[in-house]
Formats: C-alpha cells, sequence, structure tokens
C-alpha cells in the first residue's frame, strides 16, 4: 500500500526515530520541525529533505516572550503565560506553508490550522497529544497548587483557558488522537471524541541509558528525581516524605530547574537533600548509575520520558498510581506505585526500599528488561506506522 505521511516533530528521540524511517521507506512527503528555528521541508524526487520555509523571527519572538514574562516582576501574577499567542502564531505559519500528503500527523496545541488545512487536500489527520485530556490535566494540576499552598497564577504549567478551548478543536476535528498510555486514553472517556483515540507508548534511547556494569556498592542510600522541581510534578510531596523519615545514611537528589513556587526547597543537609541543578542527559545517566531507586511523584503524566529513562538505567521506580507509570510498572517487580499526592504511602515506599536494598538490583534489572519488551525506538515506530497503515487502509 502507497500513501504519503506528512509530520509535526517535537525534539524527543523517538521522533527524529520515526523521522528516518519514514525517509527509509519513501512515504515521508513532508517535515514540520520547531528546533532550533519553526521550519517546513519538503521531501524532493530523490526522497532528500529540502527546506521550504525557515521562520526564525519565531524562535526570537519566543525567547523574548517567554523571557519578559518570566522575569517581570508580578508578571506572571497578571497576565497568562504567552502559550496561546505563540500556539497561534506557529500553527499560522506552518498552514500556510504545509505540504499535501495523504496522512498530517500534528502535535497537540500548534495544530488546529494546519489540520484544517490538510483536511482541505483530503489528508487523514492525527493530533499527537503527550499529557492527559488537558482538563484532566488541569484539574490535577489545580490539585497539586492546593497542595503545595500555592495560588494557581504562581504555576508556570497551568494552561490558560483558551489554550484548552483550542486543542479541545484540535480533538474535534482530527481523525486520530494519539496518546501515550491507558491512563491518558481514559481521561478521555467523558469526551464525545473518546472513540478517537488510540494509545501509542512513547519510547527512550535503551542504547544510551544503560544499567551500570556492576553492582552499586555504597553505604548511601540515593534516591533520584530528574524534572522541573514544581509543585505541577508533585515534587513538594516527595521532599515531605523525605523529610518525614529522617533517614541517616541517605540522600534525596533532585535534578531539573527550580520553578519559583518551590523556591524554598534547597540543599539541606540536615535531611539529605541536594539539588543538581539543570543536568545533560550524560549527567542524568551518571546520576543514575550512583542511584538506589528513582521517585517521580507526578499525578498528571500521559508516560514521563524520566520515568522511562531511570528504568532502562536499571533503576526500580517508585511513581502514581492511575498515571502513565501504570503501563510500564508492575508493582512489586520493578517498581512500586502509591496512591496520588499521599505523602504517607509515599513515605513508606521510600522506607521499604531503604530496609530492601538488596532486592532493588533484581527490581532494576526487571526495569531494564521491560524497557526492552516494549519501549524502544523500534517499537515506537512500529506502533506508529501500525497506525498509520490502518488509516491510509480506511481511506481505500
Amino acid at each position: 500500500m502507497s500513501f504519503s505521511v506528512t509530520v509535526g516533530l517535537t525534539e524527543a528521540l523517538y521522533h527524529l526515530n520515526l523521522l528516518e524511517a519514514l525517509q527509509r521507506d519513501g512515504i515521508l512527503r513532508g517535515l514540520v520541525r520547531f528546533s532550533p528555528d519553526l521550519e517546513i521541508l519538503e521531501s524532493d524526487a530523490a526522497g532528500q529533505l529540502k527546506l521550504v520555509r525557515r521562520f526564525q523571527s519565531y524562535r526570537i519572538a519566543r525567547r523574548m516572550a517567554w523571557g519578559v514574562w518570566r522575569r517581570l516582576p508580578g508578571l506572571h501574577e497578571r497576565t497568562p503565560a504567552p502559550v496561546v499567542g505563540l500556539s497561534w502564531a506557529a500553527d499560522r505559519l506552518i498552514s500556510k506553508w504545509l505540504p499535501a500528503s495523504d496522512i498530517y500527523h500534528g502535535i497537540m496545541g500548534v495544530s488546529l490550522r494546519s489540520l484544517q488545512r490538510a483536511k482541505s487536500f483530503g489528508a487523514a489527520t492525527i493530533v499527537d497529544n503527550t499529557t492527559l485530556h488537558p482538563i484532566a490535566c488541569q484539574h490535577e494540576l489545580l490539585a497539586d497548587c492546593a497542595g503545595a499552598g500555592i495560588r494557581p497564577s504562581q504555576c508556570e504549567s497551568l494552561l490558560p483557558r483558551s489554550q484548552i478551548r483550542r486543542q479541545e478543536q484540535e480533538f474535534r476535528i482530527s481523525d486520530r488522537i494519539v496518546v501515550y498510555s491507558a491512563a491518558a486514553q481514559r481521561s478521555f472517556e467523558p469526551f464525545p471524541y473518546s472513540h478517537k483515540v488510540c494509545v501509542v507508548h512513547s519510547a527512550v534511547d535503551h542504547r544510551f541509558f544503560v544499567p551500570r556494569s556492576n553492582a552499586r556498592d555504597s553505604r548511601i542510600f540515593r534516591v533520584s528525581y530528574v524534572g522541573r522541581i514544581e509543585a505541577a510534578k508533585g515534587v513538594h510531596n516527595l521532599v515531605d516524605a523525605w523529610k518525614r523519615l529522617r533517614l541517616r545514611d541517605a540522600e534525596l537528589v533532585l535534578a531539573g530547574r527550580v520553578m519559583p513556587e518551590l523556591s524554598a526547597v534547597g540543599d539541606d543537609a540536615s535531611t539529605g537533600i541536594r539539588l543538581a541543578g539543570i543536568v545533560s542527559a550524560e549527567q542524568v545517566a551518571a546520576l543514575h548509575h550512583e542511584s538506589d531507586v528513582f521517585a517521580f511523584p507526578s499525578a498528571n503524566e500521559g508516560l514521563s520520558m524520566a520515568l522511562l529513562e531511570a528504568m532502562s538505567s536499571g533503576l526500580p521506580a517508585i511513581a502514581i498510581r492511575d498515571t502513565g507509570a501504570d503501563d510500564c510498572i508492575t508493582e512489586g517487580i520493578n517498581g512500586l506505585l502509591v496512591p496520588k499526592r499521599n505523602v504517607e504511602a509515599l513515605s513508606e515506599a521510600l522506607l521499604w526500599c531503604r530496609d530492601h536494598r538488596d532486592q532493588l538490583r533484581a527490581m532494576g534489572f526487571a526495569a531494564r528488561t521491560r524497557i526492552e519488551q516494549q519501549f524502544t525506538f523500534g517499537h515506537y515506530t512500529q506502533r506508529v506506522m501500525q497506525v498509520y497503515r490502518s488509516m491510509a487502509e480506511s481511506r481505500t
């Protein structure tokens, strides 16, 4: 069966692997690239991508808008994040130069006009949704804000209502909605377009994030977290759970950007908390090799890349039940699942890991095995290609 595809790509490496497969199979018609510049590319007769249009001004505008919003005192308290205007601008630019193809695969939040444009060409359309349904996600974020004792206006991750409405329009227009976990699929059930949803698990670079070659031998029990240090990720719950335990010879390492609402979280030798700052992929891999367990307390995840990277590195994980973590963690086998925003349960899970360090290596091996069986780049590409084929077949 012959068909052509135009895709929008994020910086995720599993998207780049998909791009290579589409080029190799000769079905890539066009590419929308968002970084470092917003670009439109099109395949020539030889199957090579040629630049059609580059919007350097968009990158400049994006940096300026976010810079001003984050730095001017009190602006984020009065004005929504600039995501709406930037999404509208990017989508408008893309739609004007979108190549015609049989299938258009866009990205949530920046695809409304381009989905409409693709449909005018007669294309089947897909929108990629990496999170829970935005309304469900917003519900969880508001609960996280309340739990952290902060005002919603202080949380950068909250979406303006106009952006949520825009995303819902994308869901209504598209023929298929790709989500990354069963939890994300369930979050769409109350909506009339839920029948369009299909689960396509994302993937991790399992050749880069690998287990350490020898057993870790240290008296220090170390727990790692990687991601933005913010209420939206439930980090305040992890910090509270850790402080409750007051463990000796133990360390909680938080790697990532500290968001303003959790600026009070800092290095604390008395409780064994260490901030690692913003780290490179190589530093993340090294941190995993020096840790016993990975803790990820976010309640609003579709499927966390940080979680997959830790498991690929041979770490068992503590994560939140009824999120994307359910799709990769089997309780007691390769990690532990706890209820959302339950500090006591999180403390108990951390304590269990400290008291059963001899079992963590086997759990980490099982975590790595799960990644190899289901969450590699090859698995992701096969799953997306199957969606494309099914959509192409339904059009014949």
